[in-house]
């Protein structure tokens, strides 16, 4: 049973637990802090509940606590005026819209806190803060004291990978375009087989709430192992967090000329050239406690493409790819790491459709089956040229020791199953590697010296690949 006072003083209805609740310490800190949320909702901004045991009664093996909640909900405020301080560029309008606070409501502590979290994230502060002016009385201002960031950051890209070799670029990035928090990012690379280039404009609230819209632009040249790919086109879509299911989803529209020249790949697998429109739906979950150099927790991703005639293109097709990954401390500096991705497309329309070429897939390289380079782990045609695969599901397994804070051993086994077909689904062919490595730390990733042994190589396959990368594999 449970006994709560000062309840009466508020004369609002207060959430009751059900009797015969079990009990524990971190229940007993969970419900205080649920019942003070239920008061600052209900406009009480200086509640405070203190939770103490009143008695103790043993009945067997069961222990019967009886809790004594001591609640102090104060005086009951009206949220005053919604004052900013310190922008000098943001548009007052904006940040309205962005709070999205009503003055003369009840004082929420919890939305106006939120509130604070939306302007955060429109990313063109460096600082926001939170006061009430006056701190006391039955109605006071919310005062958010901004600090704007820099408008424009030029940024030089450097990396490596076993495949691309070295690899090098440029990104510039400007922020809070017209005082809108507007923002643009142009990237350009450049390495030994690729050259790729990438626009994206993004407009915050365009369509109210938290959704941001933007354009993309893209332009890529890549040599494949047994084909040449360029892909270039644009885009629009919309992209918000969820904070219910704590997930960030993306809706977006495609425009694009995919073509695979300089093959000798039997031209009856995939299409050569064709205009790709679709549409693309994106789903991530973010919950490792460092996407650089995770120690724990996992992540989740799903990407969907429907493409189709009816869109504007001349080519029908559904293309999934679902991955994630999980991370476990064991302490003593050791860690367990987890990788899994699958994929499938299908062809829709007519029987003679196929999927194009450069959209097939192609497993291999130092995050992914790492006894092959990039791309090399895909199904081969009878002349054991490499053709990609319509189906696939691989899985990594990792096992990390730190040597000290900067250095750490890695083993693993990466498997992955192959169809080059959709009938033979979900894979009709498997490829094998194990091997290890070290990895040396930085603030941009791990740099990482890694060989992969293949267990059952095929005709043309190397006997195993030595990779030397930056950042971490899945």
């Amino acid at each position: 049973s449970y006994s709560v006072t000062g309840v009466q003083t508020c004369a609002l209805p207060i959430s009751l637990p059900e009797p015969a609740t079990p009990y524990s310490r971190l229940w007993e800190q969970n419900y205080a802090q649920s019942l003070q949320r239920e008061l600052y909702r209900q406009g009480f901004p200086d509640a405070e509940v203190a939770m103490t045991p009143d008695a103790r009664d043993a009945a067997g093996d069961l222990n019967q606590v009886d809790l004594l909640a001591r609640v102090e909900p104060g005086e009951r405020v009206r949220l005053g005026a919604v004052r900013f301080e310190g922008e000098e560029r943001t548009r007052r309008s904006v940040l309205e819209r962005r709070a999205a606070l009503e003055p003369g409501e009840w004082l929420d502590r919890v939305d106006v806190e939120r509130a604070r979290f939306r302007l955060a994230r429109l990313g063109v502060f460096n600082r926001v803060e939170l006061d009430y002016d006056p701190p006391e009385g039955p109605e006071r201002d919310a005062v958010f004291t901004l600090e704007e960031g820099k408008r424009t950051d030029i940024s030089l890209l450097l990396g490596y990978g076993s495949y691309e070799m070295l690899r090098g670029g440029v990104e510039v990035e400007q922020r809070n375009l017209f005082g809108l928090a507007h923002r643009s990012r142009l990237r350009a690379v450049q390495s030994f087989k690729s050259t790729s280039a990438d626009f994206a404009y993004t407009m915050p609230d365009l369509i109210g709430g938290e959704t941001d819209v933007f354009v993309r632009g893209s332009y890529l040249r890549r040599e494949e192992i047994d084909f040449l790919r360029r892909e270039y086109g644009g885009g629009v879509g919309a992209q918000r967090f969820l904070p219910v299911l704590q997930t960030h989803a993306g809706l977006r529209f495609n425009y694009q000329r995919v073509q695979a020249t300089q093959s000798e790949i039997n031209p009856e697998i995939g299409l050569r050239d064709a205009t790709v429109s679709a549409w693309v739906l994106d789903l991530a979950r973010e919950r490792r406690d460092s996407p650089i150099d995770p120690r724990r927790g996992y992540h989740l991703a799903l990407s969907q493409e429907l493409a189709a005639e009816v869109f504007g293109g001349n080519v029908n097709y559904y293309r999934v790819e679902l991955g994630g990954s999980y991370h476990l401390d064991l302490g003593g500096g050791r860690r367990i790491h987890l990788g899994a991705t699958h994929g499938a497309a299908l062809t829709l329309g007519k029987a003679g459709d196929d999927l194009p070429l450069a959209k097939r897939f192609f497993p291999g390289g130092e995050n992914s089956l790492r006894g092959y380079q990039y791309g090399e782990a895909a199904p081969r045609d009878d002349e054991g040229r490499i053709v990609g695969a319509e189906a696939f599901l691989l899985g990594n397994v990792e096992l990390e020791q730190a040597l000290t804070p900067a250095w750490s051993l890695v083993a693993f086994c990466d498997a992955v199953g192959l169809a080059g077909r959709l009938a033979d689904y979900p894979f009709n062919e498997g490829l094998y590697s194990v091997g290890g490595g070290i990895r040396w730390k930085t603030v941009i990733g791990p740099v990482r010296l890694e060989y992969g042994h293949n267990l059952n190589r095929r005709p043309r396959d190397p006997a195993g690949t030595l990779h030397f990368s930056i950042g971490f594999p899945f």
